[in-house]
């Protein structure tokens, strides 16, 4: 299973994804808590690569778009997206430091990780 390993931040997915609430779902094989953001109403957006550029974008969508999958994020991902602030060479800025948010897979579950301090 093939998928691009850092996609886009966008000023507005972190805007979209400010006012969210993280809930754990899962843990992966190491131990560490896997989750989604909800909004206001408890409802999932879905976290996506939408494509574009070499490797897409990262996308959050109420609805999961057809032919997309959906990417379970670590705890640390889900903050830097939702605290961080887009800098001028496209990395998150997040409590002093640089992130990019990556994409991986755990055995077959798709994860958004946290990448930094770039």
């Amino acid at each position: 299973m093939s998928i691009p390993q850092k996609p886009v931040a966008s000023a507005l997915l972190l805007a979209t994804a400010a006012p969210l609430s993280f809930r754990a779902t899962s843990r992966d094989r190491s131990g560490s808590t896997l989750g989604v953001l909800l909004d206001a109403s408890g409802a999932q957006q879905h976290l996506v690569i939408e494509e574009g550029g070499p490797e897409g974008s990262w996308m959050l969508s109420s609805a999961l778009p057809r032919g997309h999958a959906s990417f379970l994020l670590y705890e640390s991902a889900a903050n830097v997206l939702r605290g961080g602030n887009l800098s001028d060479d496209g990395a998150i800025s997040y409590q002093g430091a640089l992130y990019t948010i990556e994409a991986s897979l755990d055995g077959n579950t798709r994860t958004a990780k946290v990448s930094g301090s770039v």
